[in-house]
């Protein structure tokens, strides 16, 4: 009988196969991609993969910082990082660091590399003359800086935003966020804009 993990790797690639808007397939989302167990599982399901779909590349987004053994496996090394917002470090340093960690000490050397996730949090209607954080001068400050690095930085491939609006969280593994919610949102869950969103449509109008 096929594993489960199996069986919803295949149902991915059958029901979508054909979508004109996917270009890679995406498994495992910051799971355990640094223990010999994690890594079994990404490779199970990459052959899969390969089997089912030769024509698309292959990723996992990682969040473990210098410790992931699996960039042997994708074909593009994908990456979720939140500078400015867990961690102090300024975006273009951590993002200089990390990717010359992949190229000098992992099997991820030479391949494309993707900043899939970067953000962070702000309450709708939380102003703060002093940019604090969870406001919403901090989180358009930090987008920004994030974005600015991201997108000047000459070998990465590409970014991804996360996240276009404000959604309910679990509250059993994040319930002392505020409102219970996941604030990354350049828009709150009614679709009212941010000062986030005008930062990003600025910079993205120049591109």
């Amino acid at each position: 009988m096929p594993s489960a993990e199996s069986s919803v790797t295949r149902e991915m690639v059958l029901q979508h196969y054909n979508h004109p808007c996917i270009y890679i397939w995406g498994i495992l989302n910051e799971c355990a991609s640094d223990s010999e167990y994690g890594k079994e599982c990404y490779r199970r399901q990459f052959d899969i993969l390969r089997t089912l779909d030769g024509t698309r590349p292959l990723s996992f987004a990682s969040c473990k910082f210098k410790t992931d053994i699996c960039f042997g496996l994708p074909d593009v090394v994908s990456y979720n990082i939140y500078p400015r917002w867990y961690h102090d470090t300024p975006a273009g340093e951590y993002l200089a660091d990390l990717y010359g960690w992949v190229q000098q000490s992992t099997e991820g050397a030479g391949k494309p590399f993707l900043v899939t996730e970067i953000g962070a949090g702000g309450l709708y209607g939380r102003r703060s003359p002093y940019a604090s954080k969870w406001s919403e001068e901090f989180q358009a400050q930090a987008l920004r800086e994030q974005l600015e690095a991201v997108l000047s930085f000459p070998s990465c491939a590409g970014v991804y935003i996360w996240q276009f609006c404000d959604i309910r969280i679990s509250e059993e593994w994040w319930g002392t966020r505020p409102r219970t919610m996941n604030n990354k949102g350049v828009v709150d869950e009614y679709r009212r804009p941010k000062l986030c969103y005008a930062a990003v449509k600025e910079i993205f109008s120049k591109y």
